[in-house]
């Protein structure tokens, strides 16, 4: 049999959870055509040797925003040596369409807070995806509509309610979305603008793609004190929408609410016990990171950027936010949560002196309250500033990841290419999400059995998406292939030192291209934009 390329003598991990099996891996083209022991090589162009490893589909990051990023680094390297040959975008409300010429300024903005570079050249999001497939991706992508765009579009940066017209807007700029292969919409309910929209909007646009298979993804009210609310709003979506829900990077944010997160899995119990399809992402650590921005509250944010930054350069305002932000005890609340400025960490900055400082070491650096040099770092470099966030309990995020509904999602920020130096001092889970998860929580911990790591990195996600011919490895499926070793796989990305690849993940195949081999990386155009409906 001439094959393209024969994976041997691995152990197979096909995607399912249940225990892994020696056998070989046959590809064709794009497609595994035959898993089984003994298949003979002599026929193949190409014959990798898995002795000792184990070959696992490839696995799907379910929550990722790389989607700004994808202009200057389509090669996806610290996605793709991590294992990851899927990636979900558009999450949390955030995507680089639709756009219209009112909303251009504030879409590119978005990507700027994020550290990325975007030139908008679509409009509608059939015309981004367009012009995605032309980019030469290594990696194939799942995109999801934001939120935010839609509200852009449709009645700008104002935090107020849709009006029945504005919701008829976004509405049509989430159906032609869909048209163009969206899988459904993320919600960002502490990011504005769509922070500003109420339950009966989100459940409306939700109920407009219902019947198109359209899910949706949110990251919820709140995820703190908040909690339990928050999880009931979107149980509540989800029942009168009629649509899959699925909870981002599940947590419980700030020590004081760290014994909610055993009533929210409760919560989310309950409501799966009634047979509402809630399901929910987690990364594997006890730290979040985003925009700098998410620590002042909502009303700072009305108008856009250009309003924020007149307000914290306003003595008045700033006044008023340390009268209503500033505990007697010296932490910091916002509607996002309660905690301390030694708890948060500058990740990325235009100014590269401060990367890696906590707000409490900037204080003293530079002779002011902590929250002062907050709101003067923000003013000086216009926003574009992310932070890392020491406010999660260990404990929860194993918890999380435990539960059976729980798949792995990176919520990175950004990619990076080469072998650098690379700008920032990011979260680590841009570099090393899915071999902690490996190494640190199933070898090591042994919170669950390898096996059934991969299942929440491969045939969990495909399922809520819909994917049937991905997240699994069986003929018939496309070559994508991660082979590890389940021994020595490890994060080698920390806190102080990100910009690491892992180690113990030889090759990885994308729609049956060696795009890692032998630990090398080979950017291809292996990846594809993935369309609801299409694939």
């Amino acid at each position: 049999m001439a094959w393209s390329l024969l994976i041997r003598n691995g152990t197979v991990f096909d995607g399912s959870g249940g225990p892994g099996r020696a056998a070989d891996v046959a590809i064709e083209g794009d497609r595994v055509v035959a898993v089984g022991p003994g298949l003979a090589g002599d026929g193949a162009a190409r014959s990798i040797d898995a002795r000792g490893l184990i070959v696992a589909p490839g696995f799907i990051d379910i929550h990722a925003h790389s989607d700004f990023f994808y202009e200057t680094c389509p090669s996806a390297e610290s996605k793709i040596r991590q294992g990851v040959t899927t990636e979900v975008v558009g999450m949390c409300s955030f995507s680089p369409a639709p756009v219209i010429p009112a909303s251009k300024a504030q879409v590119e903005n978005s990507a700027s807070a994020l550290g990325a570079e975007l030139e908008v050249r679509w409009s509608s999001f059939g015309e981004y995806l367009q012009l995605l497939d032309s980019r030469g991706l290594s990696i194939n992508v799942v995109h999801f509509v934001g939120h935010g765009p839609l509200r852009f579009a449709a009645m700008g940066a104002e935090d107020r309610p849709a009006t029945a017209a504005e919701l008829d807007r976004m509405k049509g700029f989430l159906s032609e979305a869909m048209d163009a292969g969206a899988f459904g919409f993320s919600s960002g309910l502490v990011y504005p603008p769509s922070a500003y929209g109420d339950t009966e909007e989100l459940v409306a646009l939700s109920r407009s793609m219902a019947a198109r298979g359209g899910q949706y993804f949110t990251h919820m009210r709140g995820e703190a004190g908040q909690l339990l609310t928050s999880i009931a709003e979107a149980v509540r979506i989800c029942e009168e929408a009629g649509v899959p829900l699925q909870i981002a990077h599940l947590k419980s944010f700030g020590r004081e609410n760290w014994p909610l997160f055993d009533r929210a899995l409760e919560a989310i119990d309950a409501a799966r016990r009634r047979g509402l399809p809630v399901t929910a992402d987690v990364y594997p650590y006890a730290a979040s990171s985003t925009f700098m921005t998410a620590l002042l509250p909502g009303w700072v944010h009305d108008g856009g950027t250009a309003r924020l930054l007149e307000r914290l350069a306003d003595d008045a305002m700033r006044e008023r936010l340390l009268r209503e932000n500033l505990r007697a005890d010296g932490r910091w609340q916002t509607e996002r949560g309660t905690l301390g400025f030694d708890e948060v960490t500058i990740a990325t900055c235009p100014d590269a002196a401060v990367e890696g400082l906590s707000l409490q070491a900037l204080g003293e650096r530079r002779g002011r309250s902590s929250a002062e040099a907050m709101m003067d770092l923000l003013c000086e470099h216009e926003a574009m500033v992310s932070a890392v966030m020491f406010t999660q309990a260990e404990d929860n995020v194993q918890k999380a990841l435990k539960q059976a509904y729980v798949m792995i999602g990176s919520d990175s920020l950004g990619l990076t290419c080469g072998a650098g130096p690379h700008a920032g001092r990011p979260h680590p889970r841009m570099y090393g999400t899915f071999p902690r998860v490996l190494g640190r929580y199933a070898r090591e911990a042994g919170l669950f059995p390898q096996a059934e790591a991969v299942a929440k990195m491969t045939g969990q996600p495909a399922a809520k998406l819909g994917l049937r011919d991905r997240g699994v490895l069986r003929p018939g499926a496309y070559a994508d292939v991660t082979i590890f070793d389940g021994r020595t796989v490890h994060d080698a990305s920390t806190f102080d030192d990100p910009h690491r690849y892992p180690t113990g993940i030889p090759y990885v195949i994308v729609n049956g291209r060696v795009v890692v081999d032998d630990g090398r990386f080979e950017a291809a155009p292996a990846g594809r934009v993935l369309r609801r409906g299409a694939d």
